[in-house]
């Protein structure tokens, strides 16, 4: 499940619903479940960033993985985030709430790589193209093309509004809002391994079990 609230994600689909993508967006986990859209929608605003070439469309599992690892590597990395493999494997295995989460966190990310890059006569951090119709997908209400041109903030950080001015707090402020955001994080990963070591141990307890039984038998001859 997501941690976001309701709020937060219609505001996030209505910012997905508005980037030109390749595929049409019609379930969300589905859709983002190959790491493909995910890179689509940096190279969108970073281009630079993002080889699409780079990302096959895929099925298989494997595929799916190679395609996260792929962009962990060569585009997370830079944009000061990773993704846990807990969540690409919540991630290719369509879990519900597992993209919405690192999209959200991915949105912050690209915000605050925005603010570091030094600014060349304009926004560095550009809306997608305006030109391009917003599709609705995933219950997310609203209109994209809108609520992307106006400040979003999801977890805290506004994407599409500069830096200075009364737009922001002060700089100190600012800090403690990106750890507070990356210990959340920290502590959803962990209750994802958390989850998984606990399911292993419950089949560790069943194999023991069923072990027992056979010695058992044994004896009983």
């Amino acid at each position: 499940m997501s941690d976001l609230t309701e709020e937060q994600l219609r505001a996030l689909y209505a910012w997905i619903d508005a980037i030109p993508l390749t595929r049409p967006k019609r379930n969300i986990s589905r859709d983002f479940s190959d790491g493909v859209l995910l890179a689509e929608v940096i190279g969108v605003y970073f281009p630079q960033l993002v080889e699409i070439h780079n990302y096959s469309p895929a099925n298989s599992v494997q595929q799916k993985i190679y395609n996260l690892e792929t962009l962990n590597t060569r585009v997370l990395k830079k944009l000061g985030f990773q993704i846990t493999r807990p969540t690409m494997d919540a991630i290719v295995n369509c879990r519900p709430g597992a993209v919405e989460n690192v999209l959200n966190a991915l949105q912050y990310k690209m915000a605050k790589y925005r603010e570091r890059m030094p600014r060349s006569g304009g926004s560095v951090m550009s809306s997608p193209r305006s030109q391009a119709s917003p599709r609705r997908g995933n219950g997310g209400g609203g209109n994209g093309a809108e609520a992307l041109g106006s400040p979003i903030k999801l977890g805290g950080a506004p994407l599409g509004m500069g830096v200075g001015g009364g737009q922001h707090s002060s700089q100190q402020a600012d800090v403690d809002e990106e750890i507070l955001f990356e210990k959340e994080q920290q502590i959803r990963d962990l209750k994802e391994t958390v989850e998984i070591l606990e399911l292993k141990v419950s089949k560790l307890e069943q194999l023991v079990r069923l072990k027992d039984n056979k010695i058992k038998k044994l004896l009983d001859r």
